[in-house]
């Protein structure tokens, strides 16, 4: 049975976007480049103040979204990435000197972490549970 949608959706490459917006245009794609090693494929500069940077997904994307006013408010989008292990994403990113919060456990469900980019959004990360129920 094939899901029917409201509309169609695009059939080029580039599907969805997840926008954040940053108040140091430089500072975010740098952050991104050097935590993520997420590729820069569109950058129509600071002037625009739009940037797009490559997941490892097919056709989802970060866009960056410059806010001259320099008025952020962290937690309005949050990106959710699952991961293989969790712990070791959590380490990473610790020895990388980002804010990490500690791993909730929800019990047969999932293990979960937050982080923040440079402009105070928030980033989810998402793995297999670390505490199951014995069957």
């Amino acid at each position: 049975m094939t899901k029917k949608y409201p509309f169609e959706f695009s059939k080029g490459e580039d599907l969805f976007y997840v926008a954040l917006d940053v108040a140091d245009y430089d500072r975010a794609k740098k952050f991104y480049q050097d935590i993520f090693n997420f590729e820069i494929t569109f950058d129509a500069g600071k002037e625009v103040g739009w940037c797009e940077l490559e997941l490892p997904v097919k056709g989802i994307k970060i866009g960056l979204n410059y806010n001259e006013n320099n008025v952020i408010k962290p937690g309005s989008t949050t990106l959710g990435i699952n991961v293989e292990d969790i712990e070791a994403t959590k380490q990473y990113l610790d020895s990388k000197s980002v804010y990490t919060s500690e791993i909730r456990d929800q019990p047969d469900l999932i293990s979960i972490f937050d982080m923040k980019d440079s402009e105070g959004n928030i980033i989810q990360f998402i793995g297999k549970p670390r505490i199951t129920s014995k069957k």
